[in-house]
């Protein structure tokens, strides 16, 4: 049998709760000894989610050694994905080939569309020039019987910034001068060679000290497993955390400091203001269009606001989010009151390392009540909705324009934007890199639909967003 993550993921757990963690661990690639294609892929998962890089390793190392060095780590380190070369497909270049549904029509509609002279017909049949060819795609839509066809490399395909390549051996190469981390890539490999570097062996670790273990449990959390806020509340305090706070409570704080920017913006008559929540957003502007930055609202982000309220009443405790973004990873490198980030796919092995059913759990409510708008943050448009309920209503006309997603044209617009100073979308743009907001992030367990449906019964449960209410607390 062939073990995956999220096998290997559980197996590691539980090991690590057991005796011996360091020494046990070589059983996991022991198990395919005559397969050594399994044996160094499952070596490599391994070493991902004790939180090691796989760029320059030689497979030399033992996994016991492997682990040593990740229990002596004090802190976890950027970047936060890793390609592991032995999973990669060293999938074909991306190409426009014509396959053997040419009908060798009359008019040669695709020879016609093609700007670069790539396309010739020898009488028979269309062929492209592969040096020539832009893969502009205009024979592919020229053809009448759909006979062109463009082969993709997942990966590549889905990067908003161009910032994976194959290195000389046909493997995926990541760099990470470019990435933005929105973990675009790491979601459409189907061969899960890009991985996050995880932290769960060093929460468990805090887990074992005699110190505060405290959960920052991001909106898109609670549309990520069948049980209600309260049971998910109760199951993570099983886990073994101490305290369990919602992000939630951050959002209400970035709703009127982003409200509060945005009347300024426009009382000085700048045209348009972009949302500053989303993560891997921030890094596009900061690695690829700086331009862009005077137009990004000041506010911090609903995780910053919350740290900064927990760090206080809890100065001594160790703080964890939990979310489904690869993104949030280097804030919270960049942020020293935030400790460690846990994936919503390790909470789910957690649960099973520990046989912990969500939806059988003792519900436990929260001691703060979030504002509906506020849970949902996660969803696109949602914090358009929240900045919106807390705007001077007395204020200047504001239309809100969600941007559903990040790719290479919306990369286009946005450096457009920034050279011209206007945007004719919309006065606000609220930016979120994963289609339909955080609940499609790169690290979900669920699918969006349902996620969506969750939270918003979960947000519907909430009190209204007010300016008042929040300006009293």
């Amino acid at each position: 049998m062939v073990l995956r993550k999220k096998e290997i993921l559980v197996r590691l757990i539980r090991m690590f709760n057991g005796q011996n963690f360091s020494e046990n661990i070589g059983q996991i690639s022991h198990e395919h000894e005559q397969d050594s294609k399994e044996v160094a892929v499952c070596r490599a998962l391994a070493m991902s989610i004790l939180g090691l890089a796989l760029e320059g390793d030689d497979g030399k190392e033992s996994l016991d050694q492997c682990a040593q060095r990740a229990l002596k780590r004090e802190k976890p380190s950027s970047p936060p994905l890793t390609v592991l070369h032995c999973a990669c497909n060293g999938c074909k270049t991306s190409h426009i080939h014509v396959t053997d549904l040419c009908q060798n029509c009359t008019k040669k509609p695709c020879v016609a569309a093609c700007r670069f002279h790539a396309i010739s017909n020898d009488g028979k049949r269309s062929a492209i020039d592969a040096k020539s060819c832009k893969k502009c795609s205009a024979c592919l839509r020229a053809c009448p019987y759909g006979a062109i066809v463009k082969t993709i490399v997942p990966c590549e395909n889905v990067c908003p910034i161009d910032a994976i390549a194959k290195d000389e051996t046909g493997r995926a190469v990541i760099d990470f001068t470019k990435c933005i981390s929105c973990g675009k890539c790491m979601a459409a490999c189907p061969f899960e060679a890009i991985q996050v570097r995880s932290q769960v062996i060093d929460v468990l670790r805090a887990m074992k000290s005699e110190r505060k273990v405290i959960a920052l449990m991001a909106p898109a959390l609670f549309g990520q497993f069948k049980c209600s806020a309260e049971q998910l509340h109760g199951a993570m305090k099983k886990i073994g955390f101490s305290l369990v706070y919602e992000v939630a409570i951050g959002a209400e704080s970035t709703s009127l400091h982003e409200a509060k920017d945005l009347e300024e913006r426009l009382s000085r008559g700048e045209k348009f203001m972009t949302t500053s929540c989303c993560a891997a957003y921030n890094n596009l502007v900061k690695k690829h269009i700086p331009d862009l930055k005077p137009f990004v609202s000041s506010s911090g982000t609903p995780l910053f606001y919350t740290a900064e309220r927990v760090r206080k009443e809890h100065g001594n405790g160790v703080l964890v989010f939990i979310s489904p973004c690869v993104a949030k990873y280097e804030e919270v490198f960049a942020n020293e009151k935030i400790d460690f980030v846990l994936s919503c796919e390790e909470v789910e092995a957690l649960f099973e390392a520990f046989s912990i059913i969500p939806s059988e759990c003792e519900g436990e409510a929260f001691p703060y009540q979030t504002a509906r708008e506020a849970r949902e943050f996660a969803v696109s448009g949602g914090v358009s909705r929240a900045v919106q309920s807390v705007l001077d209503p007395n204020g200047k006309e504001v239309m809100f324009t969600p941007i559903n997603g990040l790719d290479r044209e919306v990369v286009k617009d946005l450096k457009r934007f920034a050279k011209v100073e206007e945007c004719e979308k919309g006065t606000v743009l609220e930016v979120m890199s994963c289609q339909g907001g955080c609940i499609g992030g790169g690290l979900v367990c669920c699918p969006i639909a349902t996620a969506l449906r969750q939270v918003k019964n979960y947000g519907e449960k909430g009190p209204p967003l007010s300016r008042d209410h929040l300006i009293l607390r």
